[in-house]
């Protein structure tokens, strides 16, 4: 354990020992509170789980998990190219006479 980690575990420790609030012993000893709630945690771990952190890596690291979609079978389309380049994509499963509708609509335009 570094100098500086039993320094933090005597802080944490006589914290302990006050039975004051975290944040009511921080402002009494003039003590950043989030400092000492990362002191804190990093203390708990065991020496296995301790991470030197070196230069500024991110603090998300070693959280992301990977995540697989189940692929789903793409759906076959059809695509009508109608006049000026303008184009109308629908489902192999589609109504005739809405799309006739759509088409007329469309072309009108």
């Amino acid at each position: 354990m570094t100098e500086r980690s039993q320094q933090w575990q005597r802080v944490i420790d006589e914290w302990k020992a006050s039975n004051l609030s975290q944040a009511e012993y921080c402002r009494r000893r003039g003590l950043n509170g989030g400092t000492f709630a990362w002191w804190k945690r990093h203390l708990q771990r065991s020496p296995g789980e301790r991470v030197k952190r070196r230069g500024r890596a991110p603090r998300t690291a070693g959280r992301f998990v990977e995540v697989r979609l189940a692929s789903a079978s793409p759906t076959p389309t059809y695509e009508v190219v109608l006049a000026h380049g303008r184009s109308i994509r629908v489902p192999s499963q589609f109504d005739p006479q809405g799309l006739s509708r759509l088409i007329a609509a469309v072309e009108s335009c």
